[in-house]
C-alpha cells in the first residue's frame, strides 16, 4: 500500500515522527467528497500515542462510482454495527443501504481507534457518523444547487439521486457529483441530523450482513487466521500465587515433531504450528513447585479480597438514594 511505504520512509528517517497529515493519508483511496471527523481529542491522543492522523479519527467517502464507504477503526465483534452503522449512514445520506461500504479495522486505510469495548460503538460513534452523513448530503446539495442552476432549499435528495422538488426530472446523481473532485471537509457544531420521524431504513428490519458467512462457516475468526511461519504458544503454569519452580523436565515435550521449547526464567512456553499439539507437547513438560500455605478458600476468599483492597475513589456523587427510594 502507498500508505505503508510512506509509514516506513517516515520511520526510517526519522524513528521518533510517524505523523502523516490527512493528505496523504487519503493518497490511497483516490477522488470523491471526504467528509472528515473526531470522536475525540485526536491531536492529545495522537501526542500521547504516536500515531496517525492528528486530526480526525474516521471519515466518510462519497465515491465517484456514487457507493458510500465509510472507514473506522471500530471493528465488527458480532454486536451488529457492521449492518447498524451502515443503516445509520444510509438514511442520513439519503442512499440504498446495498450502497453503503463499512471499512472496519482496516490498518491500511483507517485511522487509528482507541478500540472497541465498553458499548460505545453505538452510542458514542455513532452520533458522530450521522453527523458526518448529514454533512455530506449538505455538501451534495451545495454541489447540485450550483450544477442545477437552483436554490438549495428547493432541492431534496432520494437514492443517491438529488433533484428539484418542483421538477422532479431536473437531477444529478451522488456519482455525477463527486465525479473528478478531493472535497474534504470537518463536520461543523452546526449539523443537524435527521428527526427519527424521517427514518426510512434505520427503524427497519434488515439481514445482518455478516449472517451468511457465519451459519455458514466462511466466517474468518482470530483463530481460524494462518499467517506464514505462525505459531502458537502455550504457556506452563504455577499451581498457585507466590508459587516458585524447582525443577523442570522438558524433554518429553522436545521429542514432539516441530515443537519448539521457550524458557526464559520461570516463563516456559511450548511453540507450535497447531494449537493442539502445542497444547499436547506442553502436557509432556515435568514440574515440581514450592507451593506456599495459604488458609484462603472458597469459603475465605470473600472476606480476604474486602480486607486487602485498596481505598475507594469517589469519581462523582451526586442525587439523594433516600429521595430516590422514596420517588
Amino acid at each position: 500500500m502507498q500508505e505503508d511505504k510512506y509509514l516506513q520512509k517516515n520511520f526510517t528517517d526519522n524513528p521518533l515522527d510517524i505523523s502523516m497529515d490527512r493528505r496523504d493519508f487519503l493518497k490511497v483511496t483516490g477522488g470523491g467528497i471526504f467528509i472528515l471527523f473526531a470522536l475525540w481529542d485526536a491531536e492529545a491522543l495522537a501526542q500521547a500515542r504516536g500515531r496517525i492522523p492528528t486530526d480526525f479519527n474516521a471519515f466518510l467517502r462519497i465515491g465517484e462510482d456514487g457507493r458510500v464507504t465509510c472507514f473506522t477503526g471500530k471493528i465488527e465483534m458480532g454486536q451488529g454495527i457492521i449492518t447498524s452503522l451502515a443503516m445509520e449512514l444510509a438514511d442520513e445520506l439519503d442512499v440504498p443501504l446495498d450502497r453503503v461500504d463499512m471499512v472496519m479495522g482496516d490498518t491500511d486505510l483507517c485511522p487509528w481507534d482507541r478500540g472497541t469495548f465498553g458499548s460505545l460503538s453505538t452510542r458514542s460513534f455513532g452520533p458522530h457518523l450521522r453527523a458526518a452523513g448529514a454533512e455530506g448530503r449538505r455538501v451534495l446539495l451545495e454541489l447540485a444547487a450550483k450544477s442545477l442552476n437552483v436554490p438549495v432549499e428547493n432541492l431534496v435528495t432520494q437514492d443517491g439521486t438529488v433533484y428539484d422538488k418542483r421538477n422532479k426530472n431536473k437531477q444529478i446523481t451522488y456519482a455525477r457529483l463527486a465525479q473528478g473532485k478531493k472535497i474534504e471537509r470537518h463536520i461543523g457544531t452546526e449539523v443537524s441530523v435527521k428527526d427519527p420521524s424521517e427514518f426510512k431504513i434505520m427503524h427497519t428490519s434488515v439481514l445482518r450482513r455478516d449472517a451468511k458467512e457465519k451459519v455458514t462457516g466462511q466466517a474468518k475468526y482470530a483463530a481460524d487466521i494462518q499467517l506464514p511461519g505462525m505459531l502458537y504458544a502455550k504457556v506452563v503454569r504455577p499451581p498457585s500465587h507466590a508459587a516458585t519452580l524447582k525443577s523442570i523436565d522438558v524433554s518429553g515435550a522436545k521429542q514432539v515433531p516441530s515443537a519448539q521449547v521457550v524458557r526464559d526464567g520461570d516463563l516456559i512456553a511450548v511453540l507450535h504450528k497447531y494449537p493442539d499439539v502445542a497444547e499436547a507437547a506442553r502436557a509432556k513438560i515435568k514440574t515440581s513447585y514450592d507451593v506456599p500455605d495459604s488458609e484462603l478458600n472458597e469459603t475465605t476468599i470473600f472476606d480476604h479480597l474486602l480486607k486487602v483492597a485498596p481505598d475507594g475513589n469517589v469519581v462523582t456523587e451526586g442525587g439523594d438514594l433516600n429521595a430516590g427510594a422514596a420517588d
